[in-house]
């Protein structure tokens, strides 16, 4: 029965298992000529040791220090592994050919999302782009970016699962995909609010989504409580999720236009003693942060360091502050690609315009969705938690990893664009047939009717 049940699956889902495989081959060539040791000696080194430094002795660590920076999952899912493949060559391999999968099993959720409003083949043509170099040169690197898309697309197709049908199934699909989400990175928290507009809008059940957000919100706190007591013991603060936001907050204060400069800023005594003041208790007898704390205090200094910046910039120039924070950043970051080194010698400057191409399109189908009036609910959905969550990481720093991380959202505005592309050829022609064949019966006016003579 079973053996039966597996051959159908495959006969209804052969296509998009083609596809999935092909990827899989593409990004395995991509191993081959990278190498299995391929990094960039910088986040994913990281995650490794971390994870190994796990399997060790059950501590999130980072750069060998006990930390909240991160959210746990990176950590703990390398370091089961290095459990079961040691800390070589082979824990690599098996890492590698995982985020291999993982990647190709994204085009998965990509079709279904598509296909719960178009037909199989516009599912089919949105998870091309993932064929693209940057995509396959990024799941050979064992970084957050790769699980993260498969879990946020996962989370994207059951939310639109659930609009169609008021039940728990979709909802447990949803909830577990944004556990998983949420384990990689803290931005995502706010996800379920856009979902929540979205079922909403679509009139999902009230009594049963009630019950569905109580029950989201324990499943949530089984894990913030005891993440926070941990943080506590070790850092002596209420850290729900991570402490990391400083640093990329820092560094975005120094991107867009006109904000201040180093030298025009008071860093003794606006963040060098405050931070002193604030985090008194972390520091010796020397006036030094405890080894065990460094990383933590120079964390909130950046955070310190940034507040005040910003702080300067509105006071010194209101309108490059917002201009900085509402245009620049979140453009450049849609406009950019995460393809730093290269895959088959193909190129950055081959691929810079895709970005722009792909958010001009969801503009114009969203637009069509509107006028046609068809599929407007969960194209709009998609395009506000695409353009929600680049402005959430806008507010710290503009950088391609963050963007390409939601990419998904777009390619299923896309796959969906192009039934309402279809059809709208479809409408005109037909428009243009029916007023043909009106042509071919048109009525004389009277007055111009040929006259016809009794005999």
């Amino acid at each position: 029965m079973k053996t039966e049940k597996i051959i159908a699956f495959i006969k209804r889902n052969k296509f998009i298992l083609i596809i999935m495989l092909l990827l899989f081959i593409e990004r395995f060539a991509a191993l081959y000529e990278l190498g299995i040791y391929y990094s960039l000696n910088s986040d994913d080194v990281s995650y490794v040791k971390s994870g190994i430094i796990f399997a060790n002795n059950g501590t999130i660590t980072i750069l060998d220090h006990i930390t909240a920076q991160i959210m746990p999952g990176m950590t703990v899912f390398i370091g089961l592994l290095s459990l079961i493949f040691g800390e070589g060559k082979l824990l690599w391999l098996v890492l590698k050919l995982v985020w291999i999968a993982t990647g190709s099993l994204t085009a998965w959720f990509i079709y279904k999302s598509v296909n719960l409003f178009a037909p199989k083949w516009c599912g089919l043509l949105a998870t091309l782009p993932l064929f693209r170099p940057d995509f396959v040169w990024m799941d050979n690197l064992i970084l957050t970016e790769t699980p993260f898309i498969l879990f946020f697309t996962a989370m994207i197709y059951f939310t639109l699962k659930m609009g169609k049908e008021n039940n728990y199934k979709n909802f447990w699909g949803c909830a577990i995909f944004y556990m998983l989400a949420l384990m990689l990175k803290a931005n995502i928290a706010p996800y379920p609010v856009f979902a929540l507009i979205y079922l909403l809008v679509l009139k999902y059940d009230r009594k049963l989504l009630v019950k569905q957000i109580a029950i989201l919100a324990a499943v949530v706190l089984c894990f913030v409580v005891p993440w926070s007591i941990r943080n506590y013991v070790h850092f002596k603060a209420f850290i729900p999720l991570t402490y990391g936001a400083g640093n990329p907050t820092l560094l975005g204060t120094y991107q867009g236009i006109n904000y201040p400069k180093d030298s025009e800023l008071d860093y003794e005594t606006n963040v060098d003693q405050k931070v002193k003041e604030k985090y008194e208790k972390y520091y010796d007898e020397n006036g030094n942060p405890e080894a065990r704390y460094r990383k933590y205090i120079s964390l909130k200094t950046d955070e310190i360091k940034a507040e005040y910046r910003q702080k300067v910039w509105r006071e010194k120039d209101i309108k490059s502050y917002l201009y900085s924070y509402l245009i620049l950043k979140p453009r450049d970051m849609i406009n950019s690609i995460f393809y730093w080194k290269t895959a088959f010698n193909i190129g950055a400057e081959k691929l810079v315009n895709f970005p722009i191409i792909e958010i001009l399109l969801c503009f114009f189908i969203t637009a069509a969705s509107l006028i046609l009036k068809k599929c407007r609910a969960p194209v709009i959905f998609a395009l506000l938690t695409y353009i929600g969550n680049i402005y959430i990481y806008a507010t710290t720093f503009s950088f391609s990893r963050y963007g390409v991380s939601i990419a998904t959202a777009k390619f299923i505005i896309i796959g969906i664009g192009i039934y309402l592309f279809v059809h709208l050829i479809s409408r005109a022609i037909k428009s243009v047939q029916k007023y043909d064949l009106k042509s071919q019966f048109e009525v004389v006016p009277e007055s111009e009717e040929i006259k016809i003579e009794k005999f």
